[in-house]
């Protein structure tokens, strides 16, 4: 047997993926020939979008490549890519359309024969396709129990690999979160990609890679008519949000960072001195707003409580922004003030008269100038805008911009409009 020193290092060699530096950036290179990827995500969140891109952009520079749906039919295939490539040139289309193949799979488990009948033959119109595209592998409801099904899937793979021909296998995740199919098809592939859902934007993470490091942090898209763009948003991981706990003359900050574990750990919530009945109420509450997705997550919270006074509920709604700050990768103003309890139904409730008097004279008073917006019950926001600590004060509505919103969804759509569906 030989030893280390005396193998001979092959390399792999790419195709080049230069127009879409996100994906180049994610994975470490371009893509690796042989390579195994595995595309997951939940259904409608642009994994088909985000294939195509990749092909596309493979049979424009002349790479033969061949997309085999077994959920959505071929002339679906075409409008998605039609859509995706419109804006090239004549030339760079043309060369796109004409390099990239599409045939329909009902059931995997004639993928070896397909492969071997279908692709390797030098007579066949597939012959040469150098990237193999599965859109899905649970396409016609494959189940995880599916085992002849599985085991043609994963002869497949190695085929294709000891041929050299790269796949990128689409795949969906169960409602936890997880890559559904078994273990073995993870331990099979080189390199994982995962799609999350964050309103508007795709965070793309790669928990798993043998061509490169994985990437936890994550890169951030946004979805496009012409497919999937890097966001031009970049923010610190953890966020920091102020809030009033209306004791005291200083702010109280609620801190939080949203994470994915890593690789093969289970999630984790961490929220020292803080109730954690309440955190995990606020993080249900979270899961039910539209196209935001908060399983199989990590979460790091902290609240500084100044003068060490404990929880109260008017500090929900700056926490819940913290969570929402760190999971959206958006900033949020150092100059606002969240204040209210959320309950189960999303709804932002009006805190006690007492505590608004306490909150005018430190907006009017105590920090005057350091707050320029207030977010709080549409209930609470005139009777705030009315008050005067001292009548030779000006009214905290003379200084401060104060909102009123009745629930998550108001409170979003004024500090990110530009992030929600329409």
């Amino acid at each position: 047997m030989p030893k280390i020193s005396n193998i001979q290092d092959k390399g792999k060699k790419g195709l080049d993926i230069s127009k879409l530096p996100w994906l180049r950036k994610a994975i470490g290179s371009d893509l690796v020939r042989g390579g195994i990827y595995l595309l997951a995500g939940e259904p409608g969140i642009g994994k088909t979008t985000l294939s195509l891109q990749v092909l596309g952009e493979l049979a424009r520079q002349g790479v033969k490549v061949l997309y085999l749906p077994t959920e959505q039919s071929m002339s679906d295939i075409k409008r998605v890519f039609s859509r995706l490539f419109k804006a090239q040139a004549g030339d760079q289309a043309s060369s796109a359309g004409d390099n990239l193949y599409v045939d329909t799979i009902d059931d995997l488990k004639i993928l070896p024969w397909f492969l071997s009948h279908q692709i390797l033959p030098l007579e066949k119109e597939y012959h040469g396709c150098q990237v193999i595209t599965i859109d899905s592998l649970q396409g016609g409801g494959l189940g995880t129990a599916a085992g002849q099904t599985y085991k043609a899937l994963l002869d497949f793979i190695d085929t294709a690999k000891g041929l050299g021909i790269t796949c990128l296998l689409v795949n969906h995740v169960t409602k936890r979160g997880e890559i559904a199919g078994p273990k073995a098809l993870e331990h099979a592939v080189d390199c994982v990609i995962y799609i999350r859902r964050a309103l508007r934007l795709r965070p793309l993470f790669v928990p798993k890679n043998r061509f490169g490091p994985a990437m936890l942090d994550p890169i951030v898209l946004t979805m496009e008519e012409s497919g999937l763009r890097e966001s031009p948003h970049v923010t610190a991981q953890a966020t920091t949000v102020l809030g009033y706990s209306g004791v005291g003359e200083e702010f109280a900050e609620a801190q939080a960072s949203v994470t994915i574990p890593s690789y093969g750990s289970p999630p984790g919530l961490n929220a020292p001195f803080l109730p954690s009945k309440k955190i995990k109420q606020l993080l249900k509450v979270l899961g039910t707003l539209k196209d935001i997705d908060v399983v199989d997550l990590s979460y790091d919270i902290a609240c500084y409580l100044p003068g060490r006074h404990g929880y109260v509920s008017v500090l929900d709604l700056p926490i819940t922004i913290a969570l929402l700050s760190s999971y959206l990768h958006q900033e949020v103003d150092n100059q606002s003030l969240f204040v209210g309890e959320v309950d189960l139904t999303k709804q932002i409730r009006p805190p006690e008269r007492r505590y608004l008097a306490a909150l005018a004279e430190l907006l009017v008073e105590l920090q005057p100038g350091r707050i320029g917006k207030v977010y709080l019950s549409e209930r609470s926001a005139q009777e705030l805008k009315e008050m005067r600590p001292d009548e030779n004060k000006p009214r905290v509505g003379d200084l401060v911009e104060v909102h009123g919103v009745r629930n998550l969804e108001d409170v979003l759509q004024a500090i990110w409009p530009d992030l929600m569906m329409e």
